[in-house]
């Protein structure tokens, strides 16, 4: 290899020899990384032995090249354990999701799995006092198979149905909605939150990488879940 070096001062430096701008934590960073330092090495070494003895390069640039490179590798190395915690956390995650399968929970939602026997309990939020306050039980057709009138305290409320229509007659095993139809004092709808009964039948990874649990067919992510029972 034959490097050809003016025997003037260089203020610059070749880009191949210029410390990365970024650094990804990758292992293809890192060789990147110790490529340009053997550059730079190389270059430096060859202007120390050709500079000008009457006009001696600044020492300055080349502590400063130094630096950035150090920089650049603590950088590199502090991503890499980034990247090893965040696999630990998913691999956690994961274990946590597992977990949960075949429990049964209550979590944020609207929509639900009636089997066919029993009882469903329900419950749901009003955020003050409600003039109006409605609670219905709708099938997958849009239908309302049953409705009351619900309490009109503000504050959390829970909801038993058991599985009948409004002439007491039983329903079909199937998914159903639970809905709450709320005014307020000054007949203004209100936000109510609704809390449903589950079954976790398996975990799903979403694109950003969470866990999800697939409750009553759909993803619900974990925080989502207010109370988990066998």
């Amino acid at each position: 290899m034959t490097i050809s070096v003016s025997a003037t001062p260089a203020t610059t430096y070749p880009a191949s020899a210029a410390p990365p701008a970024a650094a990804t934590g990758t292992v293809s960073d890192g060789k990147q990384l110790n490529q340009n330092f053997d550059q730079f090495l190389l270059l430096l070494t060859a202007q120390l032995k050709n500079q000008d003895p009457l006009s001696p390069m600044d020492s300055t640039q080349f502590t400063n090249q130094l630096v950035s490179f150090s920089g650049v590798e603590q950088q590199i190395k502090m991503n890499s354990r980034l990247e090893k915690l965040l696999a630990l956390s998913a691999a956690s995650q994961t274990t946590l999701g597992l977990s949960y399968i075949g429990l049964n929970v209550d979590m944020q939602g609207s929509d639900f799995k009636y089997y066919g026997a029993g009882d469903a309990k329900m419950s749901y939020n009003l955020p003050a006092d409600a003039a109006i306050n409605t609670v219905s039980i709708i099938d997958q057709d849009g239908h309302t198979v049953y409705s009351q009138g619900g309490v009109l305290a503000g504050g959390a409320h829970e909801f038993t149905w058991n599985g009948k229509d409004q002439e007491g007659n039983p329903v079909p095993a199937g998914t159903y909605h639970f809905r709450v139809d709320a005014l307020d004092t000054q007949q203004k709808n209100m936000t109510v939150t609704t809390v449903v009964p589950g079954l976790v039948e398996g975990i799903q990874t979403a694109d950003d990488g969470s866990i999800m649990l697939i409750v009553n067919d759909q993803e619900v992510p974990m925080s989502d879940i207010r109370k988990a029972t066998l």
